[in-house]
């Protein structure tokens, strides 16, 4: 099991506005749906791990396959590419890299700032 934190911090508690659970709810969503195309597949148990495990707005990616830490670090992994070509080790971090604007842009907008 791997836990995968994706959320954003409100710096006053007392003061959330409400738009803010929605957009974190945007958030895990859009993480989960923009990173399965980098997680390896085989046969869709672990990709599938990842929505069955999560909770959406909680702000914590859990992709529950038991194997999911080892093929998340590449531990004596061979990643075929045949179904998923952008396959590869630390999949959130890859998918992180090329979306995290959009992703933050789309908070922003969500939660009104």
């Amino acid at each position: 099991m791997i836990d995968l934190n994706a959320q954003f911090r409100w710096n006053n508690r007392n003061r959330i506005p409400q738009n803010v659970e929605k957009a974190q709810k945007y958030l895990d969503s859009q993480v989960l749906k923009d990173t399965d195309k980098y997680v390896p597949m085989r046969t869709g148990i672990l990709a599938k791990s990842g929505i069955i495990g999560t909770v959406l707005g909680s702000g914590e990616i859990e992709y529950s396959a038991p194997y999911a830490r080892r093929v998340y670090y590449g531990v004596n992994i061979n990643f075929s590419k045949s179904r998923h070509p952008l396959a590869c080790a630390k999949f959130f971090e890859a998918s992180k890299a090329v979306n995290k604007k959009s992703w933050l842009a789309e908070v922003r907008r969500i939660a009104g700032r």
